[in-house]
């Protein structure tokens, strides 16, 4: 399990610590949430070679290894993970589900990617 604060910490936590709810159930405490690391932003189920992706509200993205937050205990606090600017908060995480996907055009010919380098995007050929 993989949760990450609005502040920009992250922990990770081995499913197994968190034990089956029954109904009535009040819940299981996920975090140690202070007033200066943020309220929880989202969580995740992953694998150790994962990687995720924090959105920033002011629309900045970090892509991260879910391998570089160490595992550690259901009641922890977390590590800094990214870190949002004064005025900025992190709203959102998600899986990088395009991490182990294959470029089809990434085995090109040398005449090929000779062509490719002399065009600038943005400019006109005319001009």
């Amino acid at each position: 399990m993989f949760v990450v604060t609005e502040g920009g910490y992250a922990k990770r936590t081995d499913v197994e610590q968190y034990r089956v709810q029954q109904r009535g159930g009040l819940g299981i405490k996920v975090a140690k949430l202070s007033d200066d690391r943020g309220a929880l932003a989202g969580g995740l189920i992953v694998a150790d070679d994962d990687e995720v992706l924090v959105v920033m509200q002011n629309g900045k993205v970090v892509r991260s290894s879910v391998a570089e937050v160490p595992a550690k205990g259901r009641d922890t606090m977390g590590v800094v993970f990214a870190r949002p600017d004064d005025d900025d908060r992190i709203i959102a995480i998600a899986r990088n589900s395009e991490r182990n996907l294959v470029d089809p055009d990434a085995e090109t010919t040398d005449d090929t990617a000779e062509t490719s380098s002399e065009v600038e995007v943005g400019k006109d050929e005319n001009a």
